[in-house]
C-alpha cells in the first residue's frame, strides 16, 4: 500500500472533519431515525470517507474514518464508536479489495458491512450494553437491513460526487496545451536561437 502525500493527508483531514460535523448535527439529512429501530439513525457521517477512498485509496478513507468517527468517542460514546469504526472500515475495505466495477465492488461492500456487523452486534451489544441473547437474536434482522440501507447512502452519493469531480477534472485544458504554456515554450526557444547566434 502506497503512502499518501502531504495533499492526500490535506484532503483527508477536510473530509474528515466533514464526516465529524455530520455526526454531531441533529435532524435530517444528518440524522434519520430507522422505521424499523428507531434507536438507530440513518447519517452521513460515512459520505466523506467513501469520498476519500475513491479520490485517493484506503489509507487516505482510514484516516479519513478515524478523523470522522473520533468525534464520537470525544463525545463519550466508546461503545457507539467502536460499532461505528467497525461498520465504516468493513464498508471501505471490501469496496477497496476487488479490481472489479463499481456495482460488483458496492454489492461486496454491502455484503461485507451486513456480515461484519452482525457478527460485531452479536457480542457487542450484549458486552456493552448487557442485552439478553434471545434479544440480541431478535434484533440482528432489522439491524442487517439498516447496515445494508446505510452502505447504500454512503456508497452512491459518494461515486456520484467521485464522478461529477473526474469530469470537472477531465474538461480542464492540459497545460502543454493552454495559450500560455505555448507562449512559454515559444519564447524560450526563441531566446536559445538568438544565444546561438550570438555565439557564432
Amino acid at each position: 500500500m502506497r503512502r499518501i502525500g502531504t495533499q492526500e493527508v490535506a484532503l483527508a483531514s477536510m473530509l474528515g472533519a466533514l464526516s465529524a460535523i455530520s455526526e454531531i448535527i441533529p435532524g435530517p439529512p444528518f440524522d434519520i431515525p430507522f422505521p424499523l429501530l428507531p434507536q438507530v439513525s440513518w447519517d452521513i457521517t460515512g459520505l466523506p470517507i467513501m469520498v476519500s477512498l475513491l479520490l485517493n485509496g484506503p489509507l487516505s478513507a482510514v484516516y479519513t474514518g478515524i478523523v470522522g468517527c473520533s468525534i464520537i468517542f470525544l463525545r463519550g460514546n466508546f461503545s457507539g464508536g467502536i460499532l461505528k469504526v467497525i461498520a465504516e472500515l468493513a464498508t471501505i475495505l471490501a469496496f477497496a479489495s476487488l479490481n472489479k466495477g463499481v456495482v460488483i465492488k458496492s454489492i461486496t461492500a454491502v455484503g461485507s458491512r451486513v456480515l461484519t456487523m452482525t457478527i460485531a452486534n452479536y457480542y457487542l451489544l450484549q458486552l456493552f450494553y448487557g442485552i439478553p441473547e434471545p434479544t440480541v437474536i431478535g434484533l440482528l434482522p432489522p439491524i442487517g437491513l439498516f447496515n445494508a440501507t446505510q452502505a447504500l447512502i454512503n456508497i452512491i452519493p459518494a461515486y456520484i460526487i467521485y464522478a461529477r469531480i473526474k469530469s470537472t477534472q477531465s474538461n480542464l485544458p492540459s497545460p502543454k496545451h493552454s495559450p500560455n504554456f505555448t507562449d512559454q515554450s515559444k519564447n524560450v526557444t526563441e531566446k536559445k536561437f538568438f544565444a546561438r547566434l550570438e555565439i557564432v
